[in-house]
């Protein structure tokens, strides 16, 4: 599971600005550099490369991807990837075939990961950026962040205080690494959250709340699914997006044929959901239209059915009700917090299955989503609290909570592991194979980790942990 990055004091803003030299000083060094065409570098194109070693900074690298088009007597926009367990090679090969299908670059970070604190990861992201802008022929006026869970604090944390970069897509969460009252808006910002994801609330609450007193364009992207990176169709939203960002800052740039080619089914499914009499879908439909492709098309069949929709009764009750519906979930969420530490696992058992009935049985769309959403929300506390247990030695602790974890998550392979951690601090051994195997069947792989977890020297000379370890890459 996911740790998260929470507001820390704006002491290192100051900090974050001078590395990363933002500013007219920091657009002009990058400038500069950029019109010597001569110093880029050639890299294999359309291809993941795996690992490059940053020049000044050998000990950091990162993934990357260069479009089949790539020229260095030509610049390119470029997207800086931030996955939370410091996995570039992952966002890079998802979404290579939208770099190639736009011309992007993308380079996504092999350092930057869940557990390092703000004041390094702003040194880790000014690292890539100028790595990647000195060796590659960048457009610096195109250059975009994108992350995903604790990956997407950092990404909207740097770009809030980076005025170099022009825009942000953030997956799974929302709220930046640092705070900042006065942050810029001269970028755009693309949250993008599955509808079973347990941040769905904080996304929402960012894009309507958050947001909504600065003059930064903005908007939130929700789709089927739970938290992880999108899926490639959804993340072309996001590309798309910088694209027709880029469009509007000079129409002559403007693409009509890849406009069309996505303002024309809206229109369809416009008329499609009026004729269905289907008020709420409608009016989320003509916002996210008319946010998407303002100044890019004749917006006219939107705005004449949004001033409709916006007054309609339906829409009005349905805007209401999901408004209560989130402050429920909310209030429901910070009860079960508390259950962790008062109730058994037999009342969790209980307690999970009445959930799992719904997020699987429940006709009532948000009562499904919802339920979804706090079991997910419960397995990140479980494992937070059987690792924070771990940390303090506190065995006893670590038991129960793992226990829970089993419950409410049973086919994370991280469960399984931290429960092998646990049995061999209880002297479980037997239970430490099974769970190990366990953890291995459900998609655990991470060799390196189950080498080097120093609660396992003991058991490092037998033939059971070296025939685990052998099934690992």
């Amino acid at each position: 599971m996911k740790k998260y990055f929470w507001f820390i004091a704006a002491s290192c803003f100051a900090l974050f600005l001078t590395a990363c030299s933002s500013g007219n000083e920091n657009e002009g060094s990058v400038d500069k550099k950029d019109s010597v065409i001569a110093q880029k570098e050639e890299f294999k194109k359309a291809e993941v490369i795996d690992q490059v070693t940053i020049k000044l900074k050998p000990a950091e690298s990162y993934a990357l991807y260069v479009p089949s088009t790539y020229d260095p007597a030509k610049k390119y926009p470029l997207v800086l990837a931030f996955d939370p367990h410091a996995d570039g090679r992952l966002p890079v090969s998802q979404y290579k075939e939208l770099a190639e299908r736009y011309g992007y670059i993308i380079a996504g970070s092999n350092v930057s990961k869940n557990g390092v604190s703000w004041e390094d990861s702003k040194f880790i992201v000014n690292n890539l950026y100028t790595d990647v802008l000195q060796r590659l022929s960048v457009d610096s006026q195109r250059v975009y962040m994108m992350g995903f869970s604790g990956g997407a604090r950092i990404a909207n944390g740097a770009t809030i205080l980076h005025s170099g970069i022009a825009g942000v897509i953030c997956a799974g969460a929302a709220y930046p690494a640092v705070n900042s009252e006065n942050p810029r808006n001269n970028y755009v910002f693309l949250g993008i959250v599955g509808l079973d994801d347990f941040n769905y609330t904080e996304m929402r609450k960012y894009d309507l709340v958050d947001l909504a007193g600065h003059n930064l364009k903005h908007s939130l992207i929700t789709y089927n699914g739970k938290h992880e990176w999108p899926p490639m169709e959804i993340m072309n939203e996001g590309f798309l997006y910088f694209e027709f960002q880029n469009m509007r800052k000079d129409l002559k740039n403007k693409n009509d044929a890849l406009v069309n080619q996505y303002y024309q089914p809206k229109l369809k499914e416009l008329d499609s959901l009026m004729n269905g009499k289907h008020s709420y879908a409608a009016y989320q439909l003509c916002r996210r239209t008319i946010n998407f492709y303002d100044a890019l098309v004749d917006l006219k069949p939107f705005y004449d059915a949004y001033n409709i929709l916006k007054t309609n009764k339906d829409v009005d009750q349905a805007l209401q009700q999901s408004e209560k519906q989130m402050q429920d979930e909310d209030k429901l969420k910070q009860q079960y917090l508390q259950c962790f530490q008062t109730k058994d696992v037999s009342w969790w058992q209980k307690e999970v299955k009445t959930l799992s009935q719904k997020a699987q049985n429940s006709k009532d769309d948000f009562e499904k989503h919802s339920s979804a959403r706090i079991l997910s929300y419960l397995s990140l506390i479980a494992y937070i609290q059987t690792n924070g247990a771990l940390a303090q030695n506190n065995v006893l602790a670590a038991e129960q909570m793992v226990k829970v974890y089993l419950v409410v998550d049973p086919s994370n392979n991280e469960a399984h592991y931290l429960n092998a951690i646990v049995a061999v601090k209880s002297n479980k051994v037997k239970e430490v194979y099974s769970s190990l195997n366990k953890a291995i069947e459900l998609g655990f792989n991470d060799k390196g980790r189950l080498e080097n977890e120093s609660s396992f020297v003991s058991l490092k000379a037998e033939k059971e942990f070296q025939d685990i370890l052998g099934k690992l890459k």
